[in-house]
């Protein structure tokens, strides 16, 4: 009768203990993230407008789709935190091996560039995309601005291969945590 007992008690034990922590402990891990950056919930789907590439031709959302996409705003010069937030988009894309050609970057100047920056973005900068702003693309700007985050060059953007903006970064956010972000999301990513 005790060996009967004890079966029973180990087969009750594993539900019983799922639902007092399911009951009583829930609570202590909602919210808790191992992403570094700061995801954007819900996912906010692009209307790209107002863009020219450094040729004259407009940008469009296809120039998004089909790959991560690094987004940094700057305006019409690349001040210190461009700079750093240029060098840890390239070091995170470098990192990522095999799938570089997962991942691309993007420069979202405000402004025409002077030929110093057009040439030292060019020679520092190669995989990187740039293009000017119309002063009517506030439609697009809004689409940067939130809780805690705008384009106002504080921060740097992560886009999905759908053209879903979803993660945003500060600079004090360690190079590290980006590289651990972009590894996990192109590990399990089936779209891009």
């Amino acid at each position: 009768r005790t060996q009967l007992v004890l079966i029973w008690v180990l087969f009750l034990l594993p539900p019983i203990s799922a639902w007092v922590a399911w009951k009583y402990l829930a609570e202590e891990g909602t919210g808790v993230t191992t992403n570094a950056g700061t995801l954007i919930a819900p996912a906010r789907p692009l209307q790209v407008s107002g863009l020219r590439q450094n040729d004259g031709a407009a940008f469009t959302l296809e120039g998004l789709r089909g790959r991560w996409t690094y987004v940094v705003f700057a305006g019409a010069e690349c001040d210190a935190n461009c700079q750093e937030q240029l060098y840890l988009t390239r070091q995170t894309r470098m990192a990522m091996s095999k799938d570089i050609p997962r991942v691309q970057r993007l420069l979202v100047l405000g402004g025409q560039p002077a030929p110093a920056l057009v040439h030292q973005l060019a020679e520092e900068q190669s995989d990187l995309t740039w293009v000017v702003r119309d002063p009517a693309a506030e439609p697009l700007l809004q689409q940067f601005r939130g809780d805690g985050f705008g384009p106002d060059g504080g921060q740097y953007f992560l886009v999905d291969p759908l053209g879903n903006l979803m993660m945003f970064y500060d600079l004090a956010v360690p190079a590290k945590g980006i590289r651990k972000d972009l590894q996990k999301l192109l590990k399990i990513s089936q779209i891009g």
